[in-house]
This record gives structure tokens, C-alpha cells and sequence, in this order.
């Protein structure tokens, strides 16, 4: 017979100092509470990523608050947390499945929760940054479109320098000239010179004000870069030859400093551009036509000068309308072994029509035509030297001839290729405004605007008589720069 007093075989009473209390606990479930459990290598991972996430981010965070810097890492960084996420959850689930033999199971919810966290403070601050950022960049870039588009070049390239800027006052076209004109190759243009014959900042300057339209089609995300937040954005532009589109890349700065507040934008020329090519309305297709047939006229014009061919330099100066006697009758030319330049050359007309010649050579031999710009720029000590040189340079005896071997074209008078030229239409007249430059060795280089004329306009393949060279506009004028020595010399 059993003891009354015996327990029964599996189960255990919990002794206590107070008679009142006791409990039973199976043992079993006992044994797996406090037993090992390995841990869930998925928790272990997705902690381990989480915690790396949490780590960067307050360093970050921190490093941008000590120096004052704004701190943005690019979109695909969700990725990071989001593996943590994906991990520790998956690990949850294996756990909760696994009928308490795995562990892990809080180390997977707190590194799902604290990295939750942290990936949502951080969207919140990249989400307002990015809208605001961009908001701005868009802004700006519309605005810089807007005084290029009027024809405010100065102010356009002012705002594609870094803060601070120098001040908008007389001294200004100064202070670009001497600052950020300056080439390394001696027969090209500065800095300031190129930007103003960019082919986008031609073609957005060749409509009006009216005329020209700009629409956001796309906007980057901002990245910080170059000390700033860096934003490209792609405008099209209607103008009235048709449709184009500019890339623009914007940066916006703030000074740690203090010289200057707030943010402040600027054009970066070397991220911006023409994206593709013009699309073209009939009109621009006939200009386009008319233009090759005004640059080959140019181009040979000024071969002529520069050789001292004299037939057909003084026919390209003489005005449409009194080139027409010379052209219906026999046409004359310069008598032979041209010695004299002056008066005197009228006097030695044999004809009306060899008289009215010999009054266009005067006019080309004179330089009667070349005019001085009343934004034309130079060392005022320079000035009085480089205009008495250009009044001479189209004298028959000047000469020219370079002192030294130059590379390319060794005319001294030039009109850049790949420029596009500025266009006029006026009733039934067009012009064409080509850069040219003239080198007048050894001393001197000026940069100037040469504008031909046509009246014959419905042809859209005019012959080279039908053009001719109305003015010549000086712009720039400087000493001839002297290249420097070879590397190793």
C-alpha cells in the first residue's frame, strides 16, 4: 500500500516559507525555458546589417551636425536597411515556427524596430531636401535661361561663377577680361569669350524674350558634390526655329564661413549643353541654307583680303544696289603694280564704272567700313595703338606675315568656324553676324563681329555676289600673345 503522503511520479511541489504558497511546473517545459537554444543565423545577419545601418547613420548625422555640412547619401541606400529588415523578419518567422527551439526571436523584432527607425528619419530628411533642393536648382535654371535668353550675357556668365561673386558695376567686363579670359592656347578664346559663342547660348538667344519658351522635362536627384548640393536638369526650348533641348547642371553652395547667406546657385558650363540636335522648322532650314551660302562668301572674302587679292576684296564691300553697274558692263580692276593708295586713286579712273571701283578700293584700303563697338574692350594704355593699327590694316602695303610658325589657319584675317552666326531679317533684307578675329602681327589681336548683307532672300542658294560685307564690328582688342616654350626646351 502506498503512502497517502507520496506525490505523484512526474510532477514536482515547489517548497515554500509560506505554508500557502505553492505551484506545480512541468518539468519539461522547465527544461527548454532554461536549456540552450542556438540562435537564428538570419537574426544574427539582419542585426549585424542593422546595426552596421544604425552605426552610419548617427556618424554621419554627427559629422554633419560638428561641421556644418548637410549629409545625403544616394537613393539606393534603402537598400541596406531594407536587406536588415527582410532578414530579421524572415528570422522571426523561422523562430516563431521552429517550436521554441531556435532563438533569436527579440534580437530579430529590435533590430527590425531600430532600423525601421533610422531608415525614417533619414527618408524624412532626404525627402525635404530633395524637394526643396530641386525646387530651388529648377528655379534658378529657369531664370538663368531667361536673362540669357534677353541677351544679358554678362549677367548669365557672372552666375556660372562660384560664390561670392564679383559685384555687378562698371568695372565688371574688367574684371572678366582680366580674370577669366585668359587662354592657354595664344590664338584662342578665353573663358569669357567662349561662353558667349556657345552654340546653346546663340540658338536660346536667337528669339526674343516673347518668342522663346522653356519646360522642365527632367530633374536628377541631388547629390552632394563640389561642396554643394549638384542637380542636372533638362529644359526644352522653343524658339523660333524650332525645338531644342539644353542641359543645365546647377550647384548650390553655402558658405561655412559666412561670406555669403543662404544658398547660392550657379551654372556649371562644363556638365551643360545642347542635348541632341535642333529640330528645325522649314524657316530654319532655308536660314541654314542661307548661311552656308553667306560663310563660303566670308570665308573667301577674307582669303582675299589677307592674299592681297584685290578684284574680288573691293567687289565684297561694294553695296548690292551699286555693284549692279559694275556687274551689267565689263567689271574693272586695280591697274597693275597698285602703288598708290589716297585720293589719287580715283583720279586714275578711265570710266563712271571705273571710277565708282576705285571709290569702293578706297573705301576697303581705309577701312571705311570698321567700327568700333560700344562695348569694345581693351587696355586703355593699349587703345589709342590697337585702333591706329586696325585703321591701317586693310592698307595695301601692311603687311602682316607672322613672325613665327602658328598653327592652322595663317590668315590674318579670320572668321571662327564652328560658331554659329547671330541672324536678322529685316523686310526683305538678311544679315549674318560671323566672329571673326584679326591678328595683326606682330603686336596685336582683336576680336570682332564681321556682318554681311543680302537683299535676294527668296533663293534660298544665293550666289557669293549677292552678298556683301557691310560693317566690321570691333569687340575685344589685346596684345598678340606669345606662346610659351615647348616642355623640355
Amino acid at each position: 500500500m502506498s503512502d497517502s503522503n507520496e506525490k505523484p511520479r512526474g510532477s514536482f511541489q515547489k517548497i515554500s516559507a509560506f505554508p500557502s504558497e505553492s505551484s506545480a511546473v512541468d518539468p519539461l517545459s522547465t527544461d527548454q525555458d532554461y536549456g540552450y537554444k542556438p540562435l537564428s543565423i538570419l537574426a544574427i545577419f539582419g542585426a549585424v546589417l542593422g546595426g552596421l545601418f544604425v552605426i552610419t547613420m548617427v556618424v554621419g548625422f554627427s559629422a554633419a551636425f560638428i561641421f556644418g555640412t548637410p549629409w545625403i547619401m544616394p537613393p539606393w541606400i534603402v537598400v541596406w536597411p531594407a536587406a536588415s529588415i527582410l532578414l530579421s523578419f524572415l528570422a522571426y518567422t523561422q523562430i516563431k515556427a521552429s517550436e521554441n527551439t531556435l532563438g533569436g526571436e527579440k534580437l530579430s523584432l529590435w533590430a527590425i524596430r531600430i532600423t525601421a527607425l533610422f531608415i525614417l528619419c533619414y527618408l524624412a530628411n532626404y525627402a525635404g531636401t530633395y524637394f526643396a533642393v530641386r525646387n530651388q536648382a529648377g528655379t534658378f535654371a529657369k531664370q538663368w535661361l531667361e536673362i540669357v535668353a534677353k541677351g544679358e550675357t554678362d549677367k548669365a556668365f557672372l552666375l556660372t561663377l562660384k560664390p561670392p561673386r564679383p559685384s555687378e558695376d562698371s568695372n565688371l567686363r574688367t574684371t572678366f577680361e582680366i580674370t577669366y579670359n585668359i587662354a592657354s592656347d595664344p590664338l584662342s578664346k578665353g573663358a569669357y569669350s567662349s561662353f558667349k559663342s556657345k552654340d546653346f547660348i546663340r540658338l536660346v538667344q536667337s528669339g526674343s524674350e516673347n518668342t522663346t519658351k522653356f519646360v522642365l522635362k527632367s530633374s536628377s536627384s541631388p547629390i552632394y558634390e563640389m561642396g554643394g548640393y549638384l542637380v542636372r536638369l533638362i529644359y526644352q526650348v522653343d524658339i523660333p526655329d524650332g525645338t531644342l533641348e539644353v542641359a543645365l547642371t546647377a550647384l548650390g553652395v553655402e558658405s561655412p564661413t559666412g561670406a555669403f547667406k543662404g544658398r547660392q546657385w550657379q551654372i556649371i558650363l562644363d556638365g551643360s549643353g545642347l542635348q541632341g540636335k535642333l529640330k528645325p522648322n522649314p524657316e530654319s532650314i532655308k536660314k541654314f541654307e542661307l548661311s552656308l551660302s553667306a560663310i563660303e562668301f566670308v570665308s573667301k572674302w577674307c582669303m582675299a583680303v589677307s592674299n592681297k587679292i584685290w578684284d574680288p576684296a573691293v567687289f565684297g564691300v561694294i553695296p548690292l544696289d551699286a555693284r549692279q553697274p559694275l556687274l551689267n558692263g565689263a567689271a574693272p580692276t586695280l591697274p597693275l603694280g597698285l602703288s598708290l593708295v589716297g585720293g589719287a586713286l580715283a583720279q586714275a579712273a578711265e570710266s563712271n564704272e571705273h571710277k565708282l571701283f576705285l571709290q569702293a578700293c578706297q573705301i576697303l584700303f581705309d577701312g571705311k567700313f570698321v567700327k568700333v563697338s560700344d562695348n569694345f574692350w581693351s587696355d586703355p594704355t593699349m587703345k589709342p595703338a590697337i585702333l591706329a593699327a586696325v585703321s591701317r590694316a586693310f592698307n595695301p602695303l601692311a603687311d602682316h606675315t607672322p613672325t613665327q610658325q602658328i598653327s592652322g589657319n595663317s590668315e590674318w584675317l579670320q572668321v571662327e568656324s564652328g560658331v554659329i552666326p547671330r541672324f536678322k531679317r529685316t523686310g526683305n533684307k538678311v544679315e549674318f553676324e560671323f566672329d571673326c578675329k584679326l591678328l595683326l602681327f606682330p603686336k596685336y589681336l582683336v576680336q570682332a563681329s564681321l556682318i554681311v548683307e543680302s537683299e535676294n532672300t527668296d533663293d534660298a542658294k544665293l550666289a557669293l555676289t549677292q552678298w556683301h560685307v557691310r560693317d566690321i564690328i570691333l569687340q575685344r582688342g589685346g596684345s598678340m600673345p606669345v606662346p610659351g616654350p615647348k616642355p623640355g626646351r
